[in-house]
């Protein structure tokens, strides 16, 4: 059984302190591959070099809506974009729990921007979407992006079959475990086997019985198992889709299992 965490962030001192370590623990619980996704402009060249360091990760680009403040240079991400490493524009996206921090203005400005890099790059986002569904599926109208992922997904079933009908991919992390998840374990059940993903989006949001403690790429496995619990299958075989869907989703990943 081969499974991919479509999520993490191997840079934060959570993980990287021990990045070793985590990665081998992650190896040993059927975790093959990673894409370690940034979140800030300070933490993309780190990322990058995590993700050129190591077999089977790779790696984004771009900036968290709750990050924009600190700023970014555009042509920066373009260039860095070229490296084979890198096969993602994201997280980027609104946060509208966090308006109060980063206004709504400077998040859809952000968004903008962004989408227009990964249209250019020829890159699929990941996107990170709360609170702001009808304001980020009016921004993404304007862009011919790729199938993207919405990433860690917490919204309704409404809004999932919006995702779905536009050719988009949704993401589960470990809050699908969570006892007051159960509209989302419902979402769970219903997204198509070629839609579906799985992350950890590590440190944060580790599934329960870890809940509470730092995250790890090891523990997509228990995200999986508890999905395919849900969905009713086996856990190879969801842990077969959601790599197929990885490598589908994010085409220049394909150098990793020897594609091109």
């Amino acid at each position: 059984m081969i499974l991919v965490d479509s999520h993490a962030h191997l840079f934060y001192e959570e993980v990287y302190a021990n990045l070793a370590g985590k990665l081998e623990t992650a190896r040993r619980a059927g975790v093959k591959y990673i894409l370690t996704v940034c979140t800030s402009s300070k933490s993309m060249h780190l990322n990058l070099a995590i993700a050129e360091q190591h077999e089977g990760i790779c790696c984004s680009v771009g900036i968290h809506p709750t990050s924009l403040k600190g700023g970014y240079d555009a042509k920066e991400m373009i260039e860095l974009s070229k490296n084979k490493k890198v096969v993602a524009v994201g997280e980027i996206g609104l946060d509208y729990h966090y308006q109060d921090e980063v206004p709504k203005d400077i998040q859809l400005h952000g968004l903008d921007e962004m989408l227009g890099i990964a249209s250019q790059c020829e890159l699929p986002c990941i996107i990170h979407a709360r609170e702001c569904f009808d304001d980020i599926f009016d921004v993404m109208e304007n862009y011919p992006i790729k199938p993207s992922v919405f990433h860690c997904y917490t919204g309704t079933m409404e809004n999932a079959k919006k995702i779905l009908n536009l050719g988009h991919y949704v993401s589960f992390s470990g809050i699908v475990t969570f006892n007051k998840a159960a509209e989302l374990r419902e979402v769970a059940q219903y997204v198509p086997d070629d839609k579906i993903l799985v992350e950890t989006d590590c440190p944060y949001l580790a599934p329960v019985p870890h809940r509470g403690k730092p995250n790890e790429p090891a523990l997509v496995k228990v995200v999986a198992e508890y999905i395919a619990n849900l969905r009713g299958v086996a856990v190879e075989e969801l842990a077969e889709k959601t790599y197929q869907n990885f490598f589908t989703v994010f085409p220049k990943a394909k150098f990793l299992n020897g594609g091109k």
